[in-house]
């Protein structure tokens, strides 16, 4: 690149299903690499393959860099770098560039959480409260990815569906195996899958509104950030329509997928400011160097294999084969003294003819 950029930061969310990384210069504002990029359970792959694309497009370019996210601290400390506890990354991009917000919702992969701002007498904004869920994935885009997979539908054509939703069934936001029952009922009874995709929407902002904020009212202009919030824009429609929010009280940030990881780096200048040896400079080089020398994570301890070879196993199964059924003698018109059992599950249905 010609132009010399002094002052640029690259703030990183690691959250549980994705990898958030934004690039700013921050003289004149303008995001020069931002990215949204699920990691299949392989956060530092993830993570280095999109250091190599920045290091392709700004090769030796010195950045400060921040990381945040559920699993951004090993991470920071492998390559060095400041970490920024994610709630304190969100309320920081709030209070640069949404100082209007009174209400933050931000649905992560596996967590949700509602920021409550209030404007101090200087005119500043400050954090009064917040809420995070524990350890359950309900309510978030992981819980949109299960009913998505019950309903046999694409994770991405999820909004699609929701969009065409009329009917509006009660359905467990607390917990996506209490939803998977309701749903599985509401299929059994012939419900549209586009109304049970709207429903789990519901879901989720009963379980946002009423289980996280618990009790805390959600004061307008509330502004909607992470990745299922910005890929499914009905999901914003029945917050609105359940808090009461005209269009005016709704915020969608500009690339709000992202807007934690922007935060990280705003934050950072506060919490590490120059010349911090965290917050020093480095090259995109060095951060996949060090990266590369990190020893890999601890493997898990797996309990050792019940068959030893194939062998083992077939002589297993060849000791427990069923017998084969013989069919009996029947000419058409014979009446047969027989029994049948039919058992009409949830999910499967089983039926057995006996003697």
């Amino acid at each position: 690149m010609k132009e010399i950029m002094k002052y640029v930061t690259l703030g990183l969310d690691i959250g549980s299903t994705t990898v958030k990384a934004v690039l700013t210069d921050r003289a004149s504002g303008r995001i020069l690499f931002r990215r949204y990029q699920r990691h299949h359970a392989e956060q530092r792959r993830t993570l280095c393959q999109l250091l190599g694309e920045i290091r392709d497009r700004f090769a030796g370019l010195p950045m400060r860099v921040a990381v945040c996210g559920s699993g951004g601290r090993p991470l920071a400390d492998q390559m060095g770098v400041c970490y920024v506890q994610e709630v304190v990354a969100n309320g920081a991009a709030v209070r640069a560039l949404y100082p209007t917000a009174r209400t933050a919702v931000e649905l992560g992969g596996q967590d949700a959480k509602v920021i409550f701002f209030r404007e101090e007498k200087d005119g500043s904004l400050s954090t009064s409260d917040m809420r995070m869920n524990g350890s359950c994935a309900g309510g978030t885009g992981a819980f949109i990815d299960e009913i998505a997979a019950l309903l046999r539908v694409p994770a991405e054509a999820f909004e699609a569906l929701a969009a065409k939703g009329r009917q509006v069934y009660s359905i467990s936001g607390r917990c996506g195996v209490f939803a998977k029952t309701d749903i599985q009922t509401l299929l059994n009874q012939g419900a549209g899958k586009a109304d049970i995709a709207l429903s789990a929407f519901h879901a989720i902002a009963k379980q946002t509104i009423g289980g996280l904020a618990q009790g805390l009212e959600m004061t307008p202009p509330v502004i909607f950030e992470g990745g299922p919030l910005t890929y499914n824009p009905t999901l914003i429609r029945v917050f609105a329509e359940r808090l009461g929010l005209r269009q005016d009280q709704i915020i969608r940030p500009d690339n709000a997928d992202t807007i934690v990881a922007l935060g990280a780096a705003f934050a950072m200048d506060e919490l590490y400011p120059l010349p911090t040896g965290r917050a020093a400079p480095i090259t995109p080089e060095q951060a996949l160097e060090r990266l590369s020398a990190a020893p890999p994570a601890a493997e898990q301890q797996t309990a050792a294999r019940y068959f030893q070879s194939e062998k083992e196993r077939a002589v297993w199964q060849a000791t427990r084969r069923l017998p084969e059924l013989t069919p009996p003698d029947v000419r058409p018109g014979d009446t047969l003294q027989v029994y049948i059992g039919v058992d009409a599950g949830s999910t499967t249905s089983k039926l057995v003819l006996l003697d």
